[in-house]
């Protein structure tokens, strides 16, 4: 049994439902106009993924630690989905300006994309056998992370000021 299930089993809540929850607190939290602006240039300028940019928070928020090859991991086994959702997205914002019923058809499938890799990632985590930090803590989630993508000193700056937003947001 992995520290996760005993974390689920505790709580009795299954993996399911915790991917439900961390989907919809990603949805609450994604929709404050400074957290979009700081995921957003973290995955474009360092190439992070703001699904895994959340998740370090939001597992962070719960008491689990994924030590940077755990993110490896987690990368590498979502990788074709996060492959799909980036190319939803380039279609989606081709047709931007053009199509506004094309845009919101592709931004329903980049959605959808998005979820699933979130579920993949929950599936993922299952099989870690990981931490559980002794307090409330997102920095070292976000800092593993960050240094799985290489994203270097400034990307580890910004994914600080991520973290310290959404739990000043969370309070």
């Amino acid at each position: 049994m992995t520290s996760l299930d005993i974390v689920l089993e505790k709580k009795d809540i299954s993996a399911a439902d915790w991917t439900d929850e961390f989907w919809d607190w990603t949805c609450a939290v994604y929709a404050d106009g400074e957290v979009q602006t700081l995921c957003l240039a973290m995955q474009n300028r360092f190439n992070c993924n703001v699904n895994f940019l959340l998740l370090a928070i939001w597992l962070g928020e719960r008491h689990y630690l994924i030590p940077k090859t755990g993110w490896s991991v987690l990368i590498k086994r979502t990788e074709k989905l996060r492959a799909g959702v980036r190319r939803l997205r380039e279609r989606r914002r081709k047709v931007k300006l053009s199509d506004r019923e094309k845009y919101e058809e592709l931004l329903n499938l980049e959605l959808k994309g998005e979820n699933l890799v979130q579920a993949k990632a929950m599936e993922t985590l299952l099989g870690f056998n990981n931490s559980i930090l002794e307090k409330e803590t997102v920095e070292p989630n976000l800092l593993s992370y960050v240094r799985a993508t290489d994203g270097g000193y400034e990307a580890e700056s910004v994914a600080q000021e991520l973290g310290a937003l959404v739990q000043k947001l969370s309070d």
